[in-house]
């Protein structure tokens, strides 16, 4: 028997570093939850009927992983999630809006760990989030809201940028290689260390006017 939950509020304990494999939680609210080092493995956490994902908010992510899931709709406001894991997963219209995924060694100094790769970000919402130095390759991030948001270092290789607006995060020394950059204009974004594979490269230029020859 596969586990479905409908409406539950999870308690704090419930999965903390627990396996879950093919399970379905509609419309569950598992904010405040403790869930460090649990893991999803092809589990649903969105209601194709009401369209709504399950919250977050709150709770403790860190080391936790999903892969497979569909966390579309989620609600990831103000998690702790250092080292979370999100891959192979549909997470569109995902909240992440006040998540933390670094470690604070001192008030001035401090990384990031995050592994969210192979997914599908379309519409998801990182304003003002910090993912300095993460992985974060081969992504679908159309159209997602990034307001004030800095991924400096990150690796975004592979990843689909459409309805995208680059002027509005940090993405210096980043590695963009293999992406599809939507509307990036050089003219406007800072790519200070920022890695491009020739093929990009000689595509940003042509709309500068400038030939790029061999």
């Amino acid at each position: 028997m596969t586990l479905t939950l409908d409406g539950e509020k999870i308690d704090r304990n419930r999965f903390t570093g627990a396996k879950v494999e093919n399970a379905t939680f509609h419309n569950c609210d598992f904010s405040g939850a403790d869930l460090t080092g649990s893991e999803f493995i092809g589990c649903t956490f969105y209601d194709r009927d009401s369209r709504l994902g399950c919250r977050f908010s709150r709770a403790q992510l860190k080391d936790a992983s999903f892969k497979s899931c569909d966390l579309s709709m989620t609600d990831f406001r103000n998690v702790s999630a250092l080292s979370i894991e999100i891959r192979e997963c549909r997470a569109q219209g995902a909240d992440f809006r006040g998540a933390s995924f670094m470690n604070m060694i001192t008030s001035r100094s401090w990384f990031c760990s995050a592994y969210i790769t192979k997914s599908n970000l379309s519409y998801a919402n990182f304003s003002k989030v910090v993912l300095e130095k993460c992985e974060l390759w081969e992504n679908r991030w159309n159209g997602a809201q990034i307001l004030g948001a800095n991924f400096s270092g990150s690796d975004l290789s592979g990843g689909e940028f459409a309805s995208f607006d680059w002027r509005a995060a940090d993405f210096t020394h980043c590695d963009l290689t293999n992406s599809e950059l939507g509307e990036l204009d050089v003219r406007n974004v800072d790519l200070q260390g920022v890695k491009l594979d020739s093929e990009q490269a000689s595509q940003l230029m042509e709309r500068l006017g400038i030939l790029v020859i061999g």
